[in-house]
């Protein structure tokens, strides 16, 4: 089978066409590691990491990693090869992910991408034109102490760099100011320019690098909250609160910041009331295993928010250029684990078979789950005139954000959600009390 894939994909076009890859995407916990195994020993691929968490050495369990007894010989590139004293940034991982994309290429095999951090996808997948034609150059070791800095310092070198830019991003989003100002320091151009150039270029062209094949395997929430919860605690039975600990070790000694590198992992920070009390405390071990249950569904919710938003949309893009690059997502049902083999397994190899014979006659999503992926002919991404308009930030003095400061919303649909909250209208309604009240006893006083 391997064999007459491989001749159907280097023989089936007269025209060239560009090398293949597969991705694999999903929520933590619904069993991408395993399907990228079964994948790769039919397709002869290999598998590249791109999950931020398991770049770094150590702790697989609470980042997750597919045990090794479990891979089945199944080569893994990026990943368990980052110090814990480092930080891993995305310019690292698309280099050493396009070198492990150009060697699995050059060995005739085919590169399957599996993980969860969708930013270091979204640079695999998709081309940035613009940046490919930057020519970049060194930083100085002043911009690098500035990148690497507070995050506060960062919004006001951008608000003066490109104060356009500035307002499309939160002033708290660490990781896409740091990109930003990085952007103006290696190029010399401002973000807000190569921002609307890439989006003209996606209006011209496939914005594909590879003939992408996309798989979504996708489980009913409900029944994934509850195996989300039973995998936290089969966590902690075989490990994971001794690789916390020694992560608290490394990060009491070092001086290190729970929100940047490995600390950001999903189960620490969620028992540090518990480790800096000496591990004395049972009720404080409970709550951080309440919490990181909690974080790990609702970062679920959050992944499935991805790719229907923002991942199809940009994938649906590619009808316009008739799939020349493939592109096309395909979702598998893996509910019921009992079923894995024909609605994942199957159903995943007969997609990938058709795919490299370049013509899929499966349908994209089962008709029963047909109302996942939304068809939109008017594209928000494709919108360029005026998009800086819709950039503004809204600050309201009323609610308050993690740090205490006053929350602030990006752009009008944001600032409006936010007025129309149960949030928003409680604490207003907290406020209004709280000054009738401070202007009675104002007027009592002064009636005294």
């Amino acid at each position: 089978m391997i064999s007459r894939l491989l001749k159907l994909w280097k023989g089936q076009m007269n025209k060239p066409i560009k090398k293949p890859i597969i991705s694999i995407v999903g929520t933590t916990g619904v069993g991408k590691s395993q399907f990228s195994i079964e994948l790769a020993k039919k397709i002869n691929g290999e598998v590249i990491n791109a999950d931020s968490m398991q770049v770094y050495k150590g702790a697989d369990i609470i980042t997750n990693k597919h045990p090794i007894e479990e891979r089945e010989n199944v080569p893994h590139h990026v990943m368990d090869h980052v110090d814990w004293s480092e930080e891993y940034f995305i310019h690292r991982f698309n280099k050493e992910a396009n070198h492990a994309i150009n060697d699995i290429h050059s060995r005739g095999k085919i590169p399957i991408i599996v993980g969860g951090t969708h930013y270091y996808l979204q640079t695999l997948l998709f081309n940035n034109k613009t940046m490919e034609n930057k020519k970049e150059r060194e930083l100085t070791k002043t911009e690098i102490e500035l990148l690497d800095g507070p995050t506060n310092l960062l919004f006001e070198e951008l608000q003066k760099i490109d104060p356009i830019i500035a307002e499309k991003f939160h002033p708290q989003d660490h990781r896409k100011l740091r990109r930003a100002v990085e952007i103006w320091y290696t190029t010399g151009q401002k973000p807000s320019d190569l921002y609307i150039e890439q989006k003209l270029d996606e209006q011209e062209q496939s914005s594909l690098k590879y003939n992408t094949l996309v798989f979504w395997l996708y489980s009913d929430p409900k029944v994934l909250q509850n195996r989300l919860d039973k995998r936290v605690d089969k966590m902690m039975e075989t490990g994971a609160e001794k690789e916390i600990d020694e992560l608290f070790q490394h990060y009491s000694n070092n001086n290190c910041d729970c929100t940047s590198g490995i600390f950001q992992v999903i189960g620490f920070k969620e028992f540090l009331q518990w480790l800096e009390n000496n591990k004395q405390n049972e009720t404080d071990f409970a709550h951080g295993l309440e919490r990181m249950k909690i974080r790990t569904r609702q970062y679920a919710k959050y992944q499935v928010k991805w790719i229907q938003k923002t991942l199809h949309l940009e994938l649906q893009k590619e009808a316009k250029f008739d799939y020349v690059n493939g592109g096309r997502l395909y979702i598998l049902d893996a509910t019921d684990l009992s079923e894995w083999e024909d609605n994942v397994c199957n159903r995943g190899l007969a997609i990938a078979e058709q795919f490299f014979q370049q013509k899929v006659t499966l349908p994209e999503t089962p008709g029963h789950l047909a109302g996942l992926l939304t068809e939109k002919t008017n594209l928000k991404s494709n919108k360029v005139i005026g998009s800086e308009q819709r950039w503004k930030h809204f600050k309201c003095d009323v609610c308050k954000d993690k740090n205490g400061d006053s929350f602030v919303a990006v752009g009008e649909d944001s600032w409006s959600r936010h007025l129309n909250s149960r949030r928003h209208k409680k604490n207003t309604s907290a406020s209004g009390k709280r000054k009738h009240v401070e202007e009675m006893i104002r007027l009592h006083k002064k009636q005294s």
